[in-house]
């Protein structure tokens, strides 16, 4: 429990990148460029995608732990810019990122343009307003080398605190919901997949056709708004690669990413998004635990041309 109520070290570093791209240091910009660089290849093997939408706040402090990470293997970095209206191209531009650009809004539409684009063996999926652990790559990707049946591996998460939400309290809702987590792993464990953090073989992923989807969530997906869809991409590539092999928890910390609580507090309170949670939960618990095994209202069900 000590290691969830302390931000680690390596997080704190990139935090300290200024949220504010004009007011960059030209020196940690250089100095991040040139270790980005490690990114260009000729043949990866590893490819790792992250779409983003407006991420000129956050953007820089992932890219800060990517400019950190070990590369165990030749692996290449892909930006997928979802017609970004800020500061985001510039930043890209100015850092040397690979970048490919989706014009169709969504967020499967940024996901499967960047598996399109990819080159490497093994695909890795991430998010713009999360930091990755230097051993992040080794950690997700030795499974898939190691054991032909997994077809879709996945990494936990923690919040990073903001405003007046501490620590303590986003560590009591995260060790809830990794109980939850555990639960679902019974019948529902596709639901686990997040995708901020997982990954699988490319030839798969696109077999399966994961992130063809009719509909897509925008970056948002608030569920109030005339926008929200109920499945999300990362979700629907975790069941169809669960139809064809295993699916892969990695537990270790150096798969445990740190992302933005921007989400979890667009309700108001720590308080109110876990009672949120609670009753939308509280009702899937036997279906999560005891089934049936076939899952009801998916994609494939409700447009049976995605088949």
């Amino acid at each position: 429990m000590k290691k969830r109520l302390k931000v680690p070290d390596w997080v704190a570093l990139h935090e300290m990148m200024h949220t504010d791209w004009k007011f960059q240091n030209l020196e940690a910009i250089a100095f991040l460029r040139k270790r980005l660089s490690r990114f260009q290849c000729s043949n990866p093997v590893v490819s790792i995608v992250i779409p983003v939408w407006n991420e000129e706040e956050n953007l820089v402090r992932t890219l800060s732990s990517f400019a950190h990470m070990e590369i165990p293997f030749e692996t290449e970095l892909i930006i997928v810019n979802n017609n970004s209206t800020d500061s985001t191209a510039e930043i890209l531009d100015s850092l040397g990122v690979s970048t490919v650009f989706e014009p169709r809004q969504g967020i499967a539409h940024a996901r499967l343009a960047g598996l399109r684009a990819s080159r490497g063996i093994y695909h890795l999926c991430g998010d713009g307003d999360s930091l990755y652990p230097p051993s992040w790559i080794q950690s997700m990707v030795e499974p898939l080398m190691r054991h032909d049946k997994i077809t879709c591996v996945y990494g936990n998460y923690s919040f990073l605190p903001a405003g007046f939400t501490s620590r303590t309290s986003l560590a009591l809702y995260e060790l809830l919901a990794e109980l939850l987590f555990e639960t679902r792993r019974w019948k529902r464990e596709f639901l686990n997949v997040r995708g901020a953090n997982f990954g699988f073989r490319k030839e798969q992923g696109l077999a399966v056709k994961g992130f063809e989807m009719p509909v897509t969530r925008v970056f948002d997906n608030d569920e109030s708004s005339q926008s929200f869809v109920v499945f999300g991409e990362d979700g629907r590539m975790g069941r169809k690669l669960g139809e064809i092999g295993k699916l892969k928890l990695v537990r270790t910390q150096n798969a445990r990413i740190w992302t933005s609580s921007r989400r979890l507090l667009k309700d108001g309170s720590l308080r109110q998004a876990f009672l949120k949670r609670l009753k939308k939960e509280s009702v899937r618990l036997l279906e999560y635990a005891l089934g049936p095994a076939q899952v009801k209202n998916t994609t494939d069900q409700l447009f049976p041309s995605l088949k």
